[in-house]
């Protein structure tokens, strides 16, 4: 995503390419297990899930555009504090110290990031904090959700290939209603910005089925608790490669919430 994002690929096509691969492979894994289902439940699931992951991937790649991926990506993670509080709440599940004092550091990292002093790195794009803010509660909507659905017994894989297929649904009727812009208004949408998109999209796609499938597994067999946090820390890789491959600079108080990320994202899972 980032680096369609950086080639000016369209995000509309990225993520409709993100969501046919992902529909695809999930439509093969429950034909492969036998274990196709459709009912009013099941629907309802993956049509949130498919909302608050479409809605989130949106929004997270506009807020690339506005900021660096190495804080984007770490930030829009921090759903997890929603999803380990919804788990304590609803669930009983409990958190050790060491849980604890990782999400105190999660908090102070994102609390961190409007006040930074240094004028020429810091994020000034206010939408851009509104984006990082909206794609954090969609995905809450997709982990959280995940958690709800394979607590009430249903298979994780059938209600990721509902979210999967309204996702790829929606991407098609917004590709259909921008078909009339033009390539002038929206550059985005140029033959080589919808090819880029399609690639990336594409590649991202195959990665977001093996990763989510994973994920469903990972919640049968552990507490979303610890699983969420884990399953966060790609966010990190994100980060490290940015800094490494896009030069993105950080500013010292951006460092310092980035490395609280890294420690409290660590503490998390411990």
């Amino acid at each position: 995503m980032k680096v369609s994002s950086s080639q000016r690929g369209s995000v509309v096509h990225t993520l409709w390419a993100l969501y046919l691969t992902g529909t695809i492979g999930f439509a093969w894994w429950v034909w492969a297990l036998g274990e196709f289902r459709i009912d009013a439940a099941v629907l309802l699931g993956g049509f949130i899930i498919g909302l608050g992951s479409a809605g989130g991937n949106w929004l997270f790649m506009l807020a690339l555009e506005r900021g660096p991926a190495s804080l984007t990506s770490p930030l829009v993670n921090t759903n997890i504090l929603l999803v380990i509080l919804f788990s304590i709440l609803f669930y009983g599940e409990r958190l050790s110290w060491m849980e604890g004092i990782g999400v105190t550091l999660l908090v102070a990292a994102v609390f961190l990031i409007p006040v930074d002093p240094d004028e020429k790195l810091a994020i000034k794009n206010r939408r851009w904090y509104a984006l990082v803010i909206a794609a954090t509660l969609l995905f809450t909507f997709r982990n959280g959700g995940l958690k709800v659905t394979d607590e009430a017994g249903m298979a994780g894989e059938m209600i990721l290939f509902y979210g999967y297929l309204f996702s790829l649904l929606w991407m098609s009727v917004e590709i259909w209603r921008r078909r009339s812009v033009s390539q002038t208004d929206n550059p985005g949408h140029s033959s080589a910005g919808i090819k880029k998109g399609l690639v990336w999209g594409g590649v991202a796609g195959i990665f977001s089925f093996a990763g989510m499938q994973l994920y469903t597994i990972a919640l049968i067999e552990g507490p979303a608790s610890i699983v969420a946090p884990l399953f966060s820390t790609n966010s990190l890789v994100v980060a490290l490669l940015s800094i490494l491959f896009f030069r993105e600079r950080l500013s010292q108080i951006q460092t310092l919430s980035l490395l609280l990320l890294f420690t409290g994202l660590v503490l998390t899972r411990l």
